[in-house]
């Protein structure tokens, strides 16, 4: 949950690829006093208008984890 003045931190997110070759991008929740929403899920597919831009950021994740 997003709270005023809060921003988001982006290296947090945590990119993988599912078998099918979608680019899954999970966003984890904040929690606040022990309360808090699941995680936001987003898969993006081959053809998506994003799914470019999620496409190099996780091949550059998987370059700086080696």
């Amino acid at each position: 949950m997003m709270y005023p003045g809060q921003t988001m931190d982006a290296n947090r997110w945590k990119l993988e690829r599912r078998s099918d070759g979608a680019v899954v991008v999970r966003v984890p929740s904040h929690k606040r006093e022990g309360h808090g929403l699941p995680d936001a899920v987003f898969a993006f597919c081959f053809g998506d208008p994003q799914f470019s831009y999620w496409e190099q950021r996780l091949r550059d994740q998987e370059i700086s984890h080696r």
